[in-house]
């Protein structure tokens, strides 16, 4: 066994998982849709469970919250960096990292609670992380999922291939269940054996069949993707414009924009694509309601002579009187006339909208202007030759769930516009990006991305990025759009977020089964007492 750690030491241990868990993700020190340290999330949970071995609830509960303000600090650190949060930037990555952190808080306590009333680690903590990662992810209570450890495999599209049947969920619990498993073949909890199956022969032959379900995970992924018939049905091209966050919405500056996306259109359509995507508010204007605007998108969609979605805002009137604000994208046919819109569904808390506004009336300066939206209603399906798609706006894409429901509108692709301009020559457009691509393997379809400054790409329906740009360019991209046959439906398409509903399940079913046997033990003391004797 090894020897009981300090309290200084665990501390320690947990700083050392945070760091692990930093390297796994696009960071400060390695900017890139393909970090080489990507794999560290399959041992970066090590230290953390050592941390934990043999603590009382409460200490679990601090460790774990340490561990999540160290892991969240470093994955988030760019927020601290948001010009335009201003002087509240440092206050805004504080809170947002000290609740994020909160979770982990939650999983200490749970995990050596459970544990401690003989609950084996492995029936526990792997459903616990996923359970409560589902509700940090999850509206109303949640909301944010950055950071999941998942997320971090985006770079292997074999490993990418599980997210088909459990989503994200599913791959973060096998990680999850792998580090564990690691850890116990370590000797750090060892049930005694008998006979032949000593705690030497249970050491390694947990740390056998532990390392055989990465190698079985690779093998399967390789399987289905030398097995797939993947049929292209079409070329689109996307816009990188990289307009400067300071002048987009100046009205001086608005033609130039316009030309700027003229000159990529003209440049792009040597390649007869099917679609052109513009970024997310790529028109700077209420552009259907804006006649100087929506002609001259017009004029550049009839001289391209194929569709466009554009990404802009929109604006309508209820029947009470009141005007609703929307981050919009409208499809135009290549007559240059428009054809559908989507509105986005799923704000930006403090960026496009204020929660509990009348309370916080303070942060109105820091989303400006441009940050009090209504959410839209619905998802929509729109054709184009060759294929369909389904639209959805920047943030909207980190939802697992939302991604699910837009694609029961039976979409062929998933069309992602963003607009990352606002976080710099930060590892946040990257790890944006890399949440997108998880979507696309989770439903087999392919994800067809354009940003503002980065990343554009495109992949196939296994995650595999066919191509992408660097931030800060002014470029477009060429992209074919591969689709699985069309019979072919996920699990996860199908079932949507069922796994870490289970998890919740389970982890419901023990806890409630302590607690009542708990109860029962504590009104009929007498009687437990009688038993034990007997």
């Amino acid at each position: 066994m090894i020897q009981r750690p300090s309290f200084a030491t665990r501390i320690l241990l947990c700083l050392i998982s945070a760091v692990l868990v930093w390297l796994s993700f696009p960071n400060f020190l390695c900017k890139t849709l393909s970090p080489p340290t990507a794999f560290l999330g399959w041992i970066a949970l090590i230290p953390f469970f050592l941390a934990l071995h043999e603590t009382s609830p409460h200490q679990g509960a601090f460790l774990g919250w340490l561990f999540g303000f160290a892991q969240f600090g470093g994955i988030l650190y760019w927020i601290a960096f948001l010009e335009a949060a201003q002087y509240l930037s440092g206050l805004a990555w504080a809170v947002l990292v000290f609740y994020l952190s909160l979770y982990f808080a939650v999983f200490g306590w749970g995990y050596r609670w459970l544990t401690g009333k003989g609950v084996p680690e492995a029936w526990i903590a792997p459903f616990l992380w996923v359970a409560l990662e589902y509700i940090r992810g999850s509206r109303p209570w949640g909301g944010f999922s950055w950071g999941e450890l998942g997320y971090s495999q985006a770079p292997y599209p074999m490993v990418l291939t599980i997210t088909s049947w459990g989503g994200v969920y599913g791959l973060t619990f096998l990680m999850v269940l792998f580090n564990l498993r690691i850890t116990e073949g370590l000797g750090v909890r060892l049930e005694k054996g008998k006979g032949p199956w000593s705690a030497f022969h249970l050491k390694w032959g947990i740390l056998v069949l532990t390392l055989a379900v990465p190698v079985l995970v690779l093998l399967n992924g390789w399987r289905e993707i030398q097995a797939a018939s993947l049929q292209k049905v079409g070329t689109v091209a996307l816009l990188q414009p990289s307009i400067d966050q300071d002048i987009k919405w100046s009205k001086e500056n608005e033609n130039a924009t316009y030309d700027t996306l003229e000159r990529l259109v003209r440049s792009a359509k040597e390649v007869n694509p099917g679609l052109v995507i513009w970024p997310e508010t790529a028109a700077p204007a209420y552009l259907l309601w804006s006649p100087d605007s929506l002609g001259r998108v017009a004029s550049i969609v009839r001289k391209s002579k194929t569709y466009h979605l554009v990404g802009c805002l929109d604006a309508q009137k209820t029947t009470g009187g009141r005007v609703r604000y929307y981050n919009a994208a409208v499809q135009f046919g290549p007559h240059g006339k428009p054809e559908g819109v989507y509105h986005k569904r799923h704000l930006v808390p403090f960026g496009e909208y204020v929660p509990f506004q009348k309370y916080l009336t303070f942060l109105g300066p820091v989303v400006g202007d441009l940050g009090n939206f209504d959410p839209g209603e619905n998802y929509v399906k729109f054709k184009v030759r060759g294929f369909s798609y389904t639209p959805m706006i920047c943030y909207e894409v980190i939802f697992p769930g939302d991604v699910e429901k837009a694609f029961q509108t039976g979409a062929d692709a998933l069309v992602n516009i963003s607009n990352d301009a606002w976080y710099g020559h930060t590892a946040s457009p990257y790890q944006h990006a890399m949440m997108a691509v998880v979507r696309s393997a989770e439903e087999r379809k392919p994800l067809l991305r354009a940003a503002n400054t980065g990343l554009c790409l495109a992949t196939d329906p296994f995650g595999r990025v066919l191509c992408s740009t660097d931030l800060f360019e002014t470029t477009w991209l060429e992209a074919n759009v591969l689709l699985a046959p069309r019979a072919h439906r996920t699990l996860y398409s199908r079932w949507g977020n069922w796994f870490p509903r289970l998890c919740w399940g389970v982890v419901t079913i023990l806890t409630l089964g302590f607690l009542f046997k708990i109860r029962i033990l504590q009104v009929h003391p007498a009687s437990a007492e009688g038993n034990h004797a007997a």
